[in-house]
């Protein structure tokens, strides 16, 4: 397997069960998928400016914790 692959992959599965988990975000019709992007090379999201600061903590968790900081751009 690409050693690279395993990273993402679990990311991905963490991903959808949190995008089923946030369907309705904070009474407003976004759903977590609207309020991110995953960019891969390097790995980092994007994020609205409009979703909750919390999901944005999730999200960092989640990169934080399949790259370590010294592979994604999270303390730049």
């Amino acid at each position: 397997m690409d050693i690279l692959k395993e990273p993402f992959d679990s990311l991905r599965d963490e991903l959808d069960a949190l995008n089923r988990d946030w369907r309705d975000i904070e009474g407003s019709p976004l759903s977590a998928t609207q309020c991110y992007h995953f960019e891969s090379n390097p790995p980092h999201f994007l994020f609205n400016v409009n979703c909750p600061a919390s999901l944005e903590q999730k999200l960092k968790d989640l990169l934080t914790k399949y790259f370590p900081e010294n592979e994604n751009r999270l303390s730049q």
